[in-house]
């Protein structure tokens, strides 16, 4: 009888492990990150939008502390 050799039995552990997380990886990308942009979103409406916002405009340095 041979003698089981450890490393061979660790890469195959290693091995099943890596397609598990890749099958993962797939799913989350598919889930969450496959599906098409909004094509009538670009970057001048979404500055549009942000930057003429009346809370943008009152809320200006109010976060901040005042410095003594």
């Amino acid at each position: 009888m041979r003698p089981r050799r450890p490393g061979l039995r660790y890469g195959r552990e290693i091995a099943a492990v890596l397609v598990v997380k890749l099958v993962a990886l797939f799913v989350i990308w598919s889930i969450w990150f496959s599906d098409s942009a909004r094509k009538d979103v670009d970057a001048e409406r979404v500055a549009e939008r942000v930057y003429s916002s009346q809370s943008a405009a009152q809320g200006e340095g109010a976060m901040h502390a005042a410095r003594p």
